[in-house]
């Protein structure tokens, strides 16, 4: 929208401009009358009703599942956060929390589930026997395109290497985990972005980083406009044309009797719970606090009961909170 191009392990306020969501620019507006209680959470996928949800904090992703109609899939699967970049959640017992994307059901059979069911030492040993550096991975790359140093295909090829120090492999530092490597240019259906993702984790356990990565920023003015992935393309390969593309929202907070507030929610450090069990608390009031380190708050975020009620345990960092509770 800017034309501005955010240089390798910078930020968008390096070329002034900040980035952010609708639904944290309207918390923001929101922040000195209310804490962030709620969330706005769309359903869609195999279910009877794709929908967008107003729902409660601590709420459980099988009561949002049962407000969009339930599944239409026998063994239904919940990926949260989307397709491309979500995670499979470990069941519709998962809490909601202020990070939760929207939900889209598959059943457990869909292509998209498998995959993301593979292990690391499946996607390495057919990554390892199956690439034939064709490089279409890298030409569709959206931070290839941007100018960055990063070349999905030779991090394929490292595989077979284990080039751990060599600049091809130094460039998935600056992978952004977007999965259109994976899931939409690779023809042979190899992982890419895990690969890079796998080669991050080793460079971060090494403490290595590229100090001063090389950067194209004329590649994206040169060949971005002509390498976009169409929507409706990626859609079709990823099977998801044959769902309803809707879902409208219901301004009414969905209900529930019990939430569990996670005591992490945020980057940083867990919060220290500030109630007790057996204590009545009102929606709105604080739960945990970040803990104090050497004088100073800790990195963190403090946490708020959605609803209100009696808080009826503290565990596993979650404060679970029943209305009418005792």
């Amino acid at each position: 929208m800017l034309g501005r191009v955010i240089p390798p392990g910078g930020l968008p306020l390096h070329v002034g401009a900040v980035v952010i969501n609708v639904e944290t620019a309207l918390n923001v507006s929101k922040a000195a009358e209310r804490p962030v209680t709620e969330k706005y959470l769309t359903v869609g996928g195999a279910v009877a009703e794709p929908v967008t949800l107003r729902v409660p904090v601590g709420i459980t992703l099988g009561e949002c599942l049962e407000a969009a109609g339930g599944p239409t899939v026998p063994e239904p699967s919940l990926l949260v956060g989307g397709v491309m970049m979500g995670y499979l959640a470990d069941g519709p017992d998962e809490l909601v929390d202020k990070r939760t994307g929207g939900v889209i059901v598959l059943d457990a059979s869909d292509k998209l589930v498998e995959r993301r069911r593979q292990s690391w030492q499946q996607i390495g040993r057919i990554g390892r026997s199956a690439c034939d550096q064709c490089s279409f991975c890298t030409e569709l790359c959206p931070r290839w395109l941007l100018g960055h140093p990063i070349e999905p295909h030779k991090a394929m090829r490292s595989l077979g290497f284990n080039l751990i120090g060599e600049p091809n492999v130094l460039g998935t530092a600056f992978c952004c985990e977007c999965n259109l490597c994976s899931l939409y240019s690779c023809p042979e259906e190899l992982d890419p972005k895990n690969v890079c993702v796998e080669n991050k984790r080793r460079l971060a356990a090494q403490g290595r980083r590229w100090q001063e990565p090389p950067f194209l920023p004329l590649r994206a003015e040169l060949l971005l406009p002509n390498r976009r992935a169409p929507t409706s393309k990626l859609m079709y390969k990823l099977g998801l044309h044959k769902f309803r593309n809707v879902g409208p929202l219901r301004q009414q907070t969905l209900s529930t009797r019990r939430v569990g507030i996670k005591l992490k929610q945020h980057v940083g450090v867990p919060c220290e719970p500030a109630v007790s069990a057996g204590q009545r608390v009102e929606p709105g009031q604080v739960l945990g606090r970040p803990p104090v380190e050497n004088g100073k708050p800790a990195l963190g975020a403090t946490v708020h009961a959605s609803i209100g009620g009696t808080v009826t345990a503290i565990e596993n960092g979650v404060v679970w909170i029943e209305q009418g509770g005792s």
